[in-house]
């Protein structure tokens, strides 16, 4: 993701959403865990998209983590691109997170497909639903990375009001 945002296909102004995927196991398959869920506009659809199919999207359980900045949406979210990072459910960073996490025990009999085909279902509709948005998203007022957006897009900062 640094690289293809230092070399774009597309103008990256032309990007209007960085929807990106990724996780590191999960320990609750009730959820879809999207780190960065209110820094955007586009909660609304990840929430009903999730929902749709029985899974509940919940914000980062483990802020600590510093997880936002550590995947591939933030080559995006630097650069002004709203992109938060749709996970598999996680409540806590904790031992069955850890158990799997670039562990070689990590193996296709360790997942729990009907839980996965609900997410990923989840995850595409998500996606869909932004994409058919009359209204671009954007990032949530004062987030660290609206102002990299208004540069990006060309938007005016609002004046503040004066009395």
């Amino acid at each position: 993701s640094q690289y293809y945002v230092e070399h774009p296909i597309f103008p990256l102004k032309q990007i209007v959403y960085g929807f990106n995927t990724d996780g590191g196991g999960y320990n609750n398959t009730k959820l879809a865990t999207v780190i960065g869920l209110n820094r955007t506009t586009a909660q609304k659809h990840i929430v009903s998209g999730a929902a749709t199919f029985g899974l509940k999207a919940i914000d980062d359980p483990a802020p600590e983590q510093g997880l936002f900045d550590r995947s591939d949406n933030v080559s995006f979210a630097s650069k002004g691109v709203p992109a938060p990072t749709y996970s598999t459910g996680f409540d806590a960073f904790d031992d069955e997170i850890n158990k799997y996490y670039h562990q070689p025990s990590d193996d296709a009999d360790s997942l729990d497909y009907d839980y996965l085909l609900k997410f990923y279902k989840g995850y595409v509709l998500s996606g869909r639903l932004i994409a058919n948005d009359p209204e671009t998203p954007f990032w949530v007022k004062d987030d660290k990375y609206e102002a990299a957006g208004n540069v990006l897009y060309g938007k005016v900062p609002e004046a503040p009001i004066k009395n």
